[in-house]
């Protein structure tokens, strides 16, 4: 794929969608400096052609089936697991009656509860001494009879303890809201959007491992390097696209495109479709693709407990991060917990609180003069 960088900086920086690539001083030299590295690790993986065609809607084809977008890993794609009180199940085996049935938009909240790398994935980091996890959600489809859905992105860096070691299990957590304003509560317009969760590591001699660093002020394991709150898609695809030119030597340990997420019922109901995942309110575990045969087996012997999965015969009084660390099976995994709250006008009936996913009994009205959108 032939991408022209300075025309795609350009783009973004018109849009405005730069402002906080070039906040600090020293981080427009470091982005010079990354649109002109060409290196491209030997078996690297193609980051610029899968952020290149992140936002492409999949090919569905006859005769195509298995075909995979340009740069996919496919040992490294994400499935999304949903705990509950029927214990862990994929998300694409949730019923619909499962979703909270909310007549309209809804608010939806995330954050990450822990990030779990097996022995072998935090051999890689140690090497490369860094990763960048990212999470995208778009809506579903636009409101004010826009011209595109609005996206919200945040973007992580996660760095070595003085070791050069991955930092203790209770220093992995992450509020996307830390890097992106707003982000804090999502707005998907009919209770439809499309998730995304990338977890990858730039080799440290690349140009852009300095545009990390520069643009990380604070010290924690995981720390807030960008948010991109409420803008396009097509903005978001013009910033994915410059996003893989710099991230052009990466590795993925976790690689997902924007995938259809149904909020409601109603939301379901209206897709008229199989594709997609059902996302009640609660917990998740994202499992790579390489490590869900191994996840299998433990499926009805764990439990979460503070962002990670010990066996449910766990002691309570043993630490849950040591428990964690050395749980059967081996695997890599982030946890993540989706809030969602309806939008409704001021006034209104409340929803049943008693319906499924809606666990605290409050809703969430709209900011913007009490209206629906």
């Amino acid at each position: 794929m032939t991408i022209s960088r300075r025309s795609f900086l350009s783009e973004l920086a018109a849009s405005g969608a730069l402002a906080g690539l070039l906040a600090k001083p020293d981080t427009a030299a470091a982005l010079a400096a990354a649109l002109d590295d060409d290196t491209v690790e030997p078996g690297a993986g193609n980051a610029s052609a899968f952020w290149g065609s992140f936002l492409a809607a999949p090919t569905h084809e006859r005769g195509l089936l298995g075909h995979h977008p340009p740069g996919t890993d496919a040992d490294r794609q994400v499935n999304f697991l949903h705990f509950g009180t029927e214990g862990l199940r994929y998300a694409d085996q949730i019923p619909a009656t499962d979703l909270p049935d909310y007549p309209g938009d809804v608010a939806v909240s995330m954050t990450v509860g822990g990030i779990r790398l097996s022995s072998d994935d935090r051999a890689r980091f140690e090497q490369l001494q860094s990763a960048q996890l990212r999470i995208d959600m778009l809506q579903g489809k636009e409101m004010f009879n826009m011209i595109d859905p609005l996206a919200w992105m945040a973007l992580a860096g996660i760095f070595p303890d003085q070791g050069g070691k991955l930092p203790p299990l209770q220093n992995l957590s992450f509020d996307p809201s830390s890097s992106a304003q707003n982000m804090q509560k999502i707005l998907l317009p009919g209770g439809f959007g499309h998730l995304a969760v990338n977890v990858s590591m730039v080799h440290k001699e690349s140009a852009f491992f300095t545009v990390i660093k520069t643009l990380v002020n604070d010290a924690s394991a995981v720390a807030p390097v960008l948010g991109l709150p409420a803008i396009s898609t097509t903005a978001l695809a013009g910033f994915s696209k410059l996003y893989g030119v710099l991230a052009n030597r990466s590795t993925f340990l976790f690689q997902a495109r924007p995938q259809p997420a149904y909020a409601t019922q109603m939301a379901r109901q209206k897709a008229d479709s199989t594709i997609g995942i059902n996302v009640p309110q609660g917990d998740y575990v994202l499992v790579p693709q390489a490590h869900t045969d191994d996840l299998k087996p433990y499926l009805s012997k764990m439990k979460l407990s503070n962002g990670y999965m010990v066996p449910v015969d766990a002691p309570s009084t043993s630490s849950v991060y040591e428990t964690a660390e050395k749980a059967e099976p081996d695997i890599s995994y982030i946890t993540m917990h989706m809030s969602i709250s309806p939008m409704v006008q001021y006034g209104e009936p409340q929803p049943d609180d008693t319906r499924p996913g809606h666990e605290n009994g409050e809703s969430s009205k709209s900011k913007s003069g009490g209206k629906s959108h």
